[in-house]
């Protein structure tokens, strides 16, 4: 027969081990939640504007040079300020000053990276551009 001081540890050692479980179980939920989010891709649909060389649409920047498109990422590689204007072909960063070419790549710092590249689909029917985030 076990003595109550031998019974009350068992009780707290299996207590404290369904505590963990349970807190394992829920956070590994949340886990595969953040997991499946992370990996969703996705797809802005903007109206296109083709008189325009520079287009501004939330977190993108939309190029037609020559009768070809480039999208890219409006987020300054510096600190992820966005990017609202354009000077002389230069996409200005209005937070420190960084300036990047019409390819994205840095030609003023602080920012050193370029900006990132997105894929994306023009539908010359609708006049519509799809942007994959």
């Amino acid at each position: 027969m076990l003595s109550d001081k031998e019974h009350n540890r068992r009780f707290f050692l299996k207590s404290a081990l369904a505590v963990v479980a349970l807190a394992f179980i829920g956070l590994w939920d949340k886990m595969l939640i953040r997991h499946k989010q992370i990996n969703k891709v996705n797809t802005f649909t903007f109206p296109l504007n083709f008189d325009k060389k520079i287009s501004f649409a939330e977190n993108y920047i939309i190029i037609r040079s020559k009768g070809n498109f480039k999208v890219l990422s409006s987020r300054c590689t510096h600190l992820g300020c966005r990017i609202n204007e354009a000077i002389n072909d230069q996409l200005i960063c209005p937070c420190h000053g960084s300036s990047y070419d019409l390819n994205g790549n840095a030609t003023k710092g602080p920012a050193t990276r370029p900006l990132a590249t997105k894929k994306f689909i023009i539908d010359e029917k609708t006049k519509t551009i799809s942007i994959k985030s």
